[in-house]
């Protein structure tokens, strides 16, 4: 198992349901957008809560360093909940410090590649969803660049000292794995995106020169770069998501965010999502995000993009098993859905049952890591040739 599985079957072990609801419930309410919540409901519910059941859910959910200021500013939050939460809160920006750096590094050597690229996700959704502010914790940084000089990118990293990471590229070339990993000076782990689907894209298609195309310079903390435009961002954090498993707080605040402060062209929305056949995943996680933030979708555009059928079966498997629940849980049925639902009603059955028998042997995870060695340097050479030869990226 992954940690963020180990941890999360500690956290289903460890706390009862009514634990972890009362805790679900707190997030919820620190988490509301500040003109809507009330810090008297969030001292209320902080009082009432075990500290360490709200510590560990909002660890899983990714949101301990975001509750930090709310909780501060309710003046109720127990000491045992509040210190934690600050930590989380200040590493969270020392972390921020440390990519906007490495940014700076990367972007300099990609530059010089003449390569087109952007950074999505992480700093970006730091500096233009939530303003800079501190708390919104991330593990990597992610950039995606032309799959046209994929090549010439990663022999500049390299180059540089941004040691690769990958060692299965057996594995890789087979999957037609859609980034590669590096480590930043930093200690920063960078995800090289030459797709913004990284594995079952199934009939997903997501045009990464169409994205790079309509990006937009932007300043993150100081340093020039180019990012997603408005649409393009939400259509990708609503997609990561899904694909990820659908059942993490901070993926729907940063929905919320995308969706308050960098507003989408809707109709734009819902015809890429149809071009790209993801309309399914997308409305998925804006529903979430309307349904537990309040975010302001649109009615039209989720019933386009969702569907009857489609609106039946969430419903249906929401109220079986929750998804703030889940916790991570390989065979909750709420994050199966979310992972299978890009791929239609057919190709989500095969998703489902091929992910099941893999699921059965306990190596199997260990084996198709990307870190896991395998394969040679042939392998590594065809791979980053047919990335390069990718026509419909």
């Amino acid at each position: 198992m992954t940690t963020a599985v180990a941890a999360s079957a500690a956290v289903a072990r460890r706390f009862g349901r009514s634990d972890i609801d009362r805790a679900t419930r707190l997030l919820r309410a620190c988490l509301t957008d500040p003109a809507r919540s009330d810090p008297a409901s969030v001292a209320r519910l902080a009082r009432g809560v075990s500290p360490a059941a709200a510590l560990a859910v909002a660890r899983y959910h990714g949101v301990a360093g975001l509750i930090f200021e709310p909780l501060r500013r309710s003046g109720g939050a127990p000491p045992a909940l509040l210190e934690p939460v600050r930590e989380t809160f200040e590493a969270s920006v020392h972390r921020h410090l440390r990519a906007t750096w490495d940014l700076m590094q990367a972007g300099r050597i990609l530059d010089a590649t003449g390569v087109a690229w952007v950074v999505v996700k992480g700093p970006a959704a730091v500096e233009q969803l939530y303003r800079g502010g501190g708390g919104r914790r991330y593990l990597d940084l992610d950039l995606l660049v032309d799959p046209a000089g994929f090549g010439p990118v990663v022999v500049a990293l390299e180059a540089d000292g941004f040691a690769l990471l990958d060692r299965n590229w057996a594995v890789m070339r087979r999957e037609m794995r859609g980034e590669v990993h590096h480590r930043g000076s930093s200690g920063l782990e960078i995800d090289l995106h030459w797709n913004l689907v990284n594995m079952y894209r199934g009939r997903m298609r997501v045009p990464t020169r169409e994205l790079l195309a309509r990006s937009e310079p932007v300043q993150l903390a100081g340093v020039g770069v180019r990012t997603l435009e408005p649409t393009d961002t939400l259509i990708h954090l609503c997609l990561h998501a899904a694909i990820s498993g659908g059942d993490r707080m901070v993926w729907v605040k940063d929905i919320e965010r995308a969706v308050a402060v960098r507003p989408p062209d809707w109709d734009e929305l819902v015809a890429r999502c149809d071009r790209w056949s993801v309309g399914a995943p997308v409305g998925l996680m804006l529903a979430r995000a309307a349904t537990f933030l309040g975010a302001d979708v649109p009615g039209p555009a989720l019933r386009t993009l969702l569907g009857r059928g489609t609106r039946v079966v969430i419903g249906a498997v929401d109220r079986l098993v929750p998804w703030p629940r889940a916790l991570g849980r390989l065979a909750s049925p709420n994050r199966l859905m979310a992972r299978s639902i890009g791929q239609g009603a057919l190709g989500a059955g095969a998703w489902l049952v091929v992910r099941s028998i893999r699921n059965l042997d306990p190596g199997q995870e260990h084996a198709e890591s990307a870190f896991t060695p395998g394969g040679d340097e042939r392998d590594r050479d065809a791979f980053i040739a047919a990335v390069m030869a990718t026509e419909d990226a």
